[in-house]
């Protein structure tokens, strides 16, 4: 698998959907999308990780580190978790309980990724 490639290919989609969408869209593409999954499956794979500073390092050419910034910053806030929306049942606390590690795991990559991109 040829990491590079298809981390650059990405940047290159996201400068196609800025031109034709804005800057938000591709924010959401590239880093909202792209860098956090790409953050994530470098927890198990070495070629992943080893790929991270050179996909982030691109990324800060791409956009601006104040547009970075206040993207990352919406990425955190989420909605507030509504435990009524389910039922009192023993499936729904199940579900109540992977909702809530979804959330954390998704808070948490959202912050590896500030950490990565928002380097001077």
């Amino acid at each position: 698998m040829n990491l590079c490639k298809i981390w650059i290919e990405q940047c290159q989609a996201a400068r196609n959907i800025e031109d034709e969408f804005g800057v938000p869209d591709a924010l959401a593409y590239l880093v909202g999308e792209k860098f956090i999954r790409f953050l994530e499956a470098a927890d198990d794979n070495a070629e992943f990780k080893a790929e991270l500073p050179a996909f982030s390092a691109e990324i800060q050419t791409i956009f601006e580190s104040w547009q970075l910034a206040e993207y990352l910053e919406k990425a955190r806030a989420t909605e507030p978790f509504d435990p009524t929306v389910y039922e009192d049942d023993e499936t729904a606390e199940f579900e109540k309980e992977i909702d809530l590690r979804r959330s954390a795991a998704d808070l948490l990559l959202v912050e590896r990724a500030r950490a990565w991109l928002m380097k001077e």
